[in-house]
Order: C-alpha cells, then sequence, then structure tokens
C-alpha cells in the first residue's frame, strides 16, 4: 500500500513537471509569437514607411515628369522656332551670298570698265600729247616755212632785180609814115608777142629747197604760168626726174612744190623744166 502513494506522487510530478513545462512553453510560445508579431508590425510600418516614401517619390517624379514634359513641349516649340528662325537664317544668308555674288561680279564689271577708262584715258592723255607735240612740230615747222618763204621771196626779188638789170632796155621806134600813105615800122632790139598758152614752155631750175620739197623756176605769169599746173624736170640729158605742181607765180618765176614720185634728191640748180598743162 505503501507503494501507491509513491506512484501517485511520481505521477503528480511528472504531472507537475510536464504543467511547469507545458506552461514554461506556452510561455515561451506566446513570447516568441508577440516577438514576431512586433518583428512583423516593425517590417510592416517599415515596409509602409518605404512604400509612402516610395509614393511620394513616385508623385515627385509624376511632378517633375509632368515638369518635365512641360518643359519638354515648350522646348519642341523652342526647338521648332529656332528651326524656322534657322531656317530663315539660311535662305537670308543664301540670298546675302547671290547678294554678294552678285555685287561681286559688278564690281569686277567695274573694274573693267574702269580699267579700260585708265587705259582710254592713258591713250587719250597719249594722243593729246602726241597732238601738241605735233603742234609745236608744225607750228616750228610754219614758222621755219615762213622765214624760209620770206628768205625765198627776198632772194627771188633780189634775182629779178638782177635779172631785169641784166635785160637791156627796149627801144620802140615810132612808126614812120612814107610819102605813098604806107606805114613802116622801125626795127627794135626785140619783138614781142605774148604766148596764148604755157604748155611746152620750157625752163630752168634756179632754186632747189630739199627741206620744204619745193623748186624755183625761171618761167612766171609772163611766160602764161598759172598756180596749179604741172611741170616736169629732167637732166640735160634727157633723164626724167618727175614732176612739181606750180603753188605761186611771179612775173619772171614760180616756186612748185615737188609730187610723191619724184626723185628729189637727183634735182639740181640748171636742171630743165618743161611746162605740161
Amino acid at each position: 500500500m505503501a507503494e501507491k502513494p509513491k506512484i501517485g506522487q511520481i505521477l503528480l510530478i511528472v504531472f507537475l513537471v510536464l504543467s511547469v513545462g507545458a506552461g514554461i512553453f506556452l510561455y515561451l510560445g506566446l513570447s516568441s509569437e508577440q516577438n514576431q508579431r512586433k518583428f512583423y508590425e516593425r517590417q510592416y510600418n517599415k515596409v509602409k514607411a518605404e512604400q509612402m516614401a516610395l509614393q511620394r517619390e513616385i508623385d515627385e517624379l509624376k511632378s517633375a515628369k509632368s515638369a518635365l514634359e512641360g518643359d519638354l513641349e515648350t522646348s519642341k516649340a523652342e526647338a521648332q522656332k529656332a528651326a524656322d528662325e534657322l531656317a530663315q537664317e539660311k535662305r537670308a544668308r543664301e540670298t546675302l551670298t547671290a547678294r554678294i555674288s552678285q555685287m561681286t561680279q559688278e564690281a569686277k564689271t567695274f573694274q573693267i570698265q574702269l580699267e579700260s577708262e585708265r587705259q582710254e584715258k592713258l591713250t587719250l592723255t597719249d594722243e593729246l600729247a602726241k597732238a601738241k607735240q605735233s603742234y609745236r612740230s608744225l607750228s616750228n615747222e610754219l614758222t621755219t616755212l615762213r622765214q624760209a618763204k620770206e628768205a625765198l621771196e627776198r632772194r627771188v626779188k633780189e634775182m629779178l632785180k638782177n635779172r631785169s638789170d641784166a635785160i637791156e632796155p627796149i627801144v620802140v621806134t615810132p612808126p614812120v609814115v612814107s610819102g605813098s600813105g604806107n606805114t613802116q615800122s622801125a626795127s627794135s632790139g626785140y619783138s614781142s608777142s605774148p604766148a596764148s598758152s604755157a604748155a611746152g614752155k620750157s625752163g630752168k631750175v634756179l632754186v632747189v629747197n630739199r627741206e620744204f620739197n619745193f623748186v624755183v623756176i625761171n618761167l612766171g605769169s609772163n611766160d602764161g604760168l598759172a598756180p596749179g599746173m604741172t611741170i616736169t624736170l629732167a637732166k640735160e640729158n634727157g633723164e626724167p626726174l618727175g614732176q612739181a605742181e606750180v603753188e605761186r607765180v611771179y612775173d619772171n618765176m614760180a616756186a612748185a612744190t615737188l609730187v610723191a614720185e619724184s626723185q628729189m634728191g637727183k634735182v639740181r640748180e640748171g636742171d630743165g623744166v618743161r611746162v605740161q598743162y
């Protein structure tokens, strides 16, 4: 009988131990569940906070996106405006380039015209200088020719005077009337019969002027010679020397200019002269 209480005690002790163990286990389980719950609550709050922060970031990103989209639209509009302005500037530049090219071409044309006008001016200046030089030369030649003419006229007058002095005076005897009524002419040292024309008359060269290309001959107006007539010149042996045109005529002599084909270098004083027409 004494062993039954021991068994009961043992069972009681086991029961108590099991109860205590179950209590401890239950406590431990409850503590662990609370800890897990708190952990999950912390994780939930953390996730929720992160979600809220993420939502705020999303909202901010949406706002930023909206702002960026607005900026993008503005940028697109500005880019389009800039593109239009660039195209307009490009067209303006092309127009300006074409205008500059045209102005450059016009400038080249004007430069060529200016150079041509300068060349023409130089040519005219040279021609004017030559004309002035020619005028001075002609003036000098005219002065020389006048001086030569005056000297020639003086020489011709002297020659005429000398020739007049050398000619014997002509004595004219008045007609004698005979008893029968016939008139007889007295004899004279010279008989005069005026020529009807100078053509065919012969003479000689008195003066040769090679500087002004003329000669003085011993035929004049008394021989029927007149300005504009043509005379031929020849040597005594008949060698032709060319022709000359009568320009100035005096009573007993005349001045004639040699034509281009005449041999002025061979003409000498004393050469023969014959009036052609």
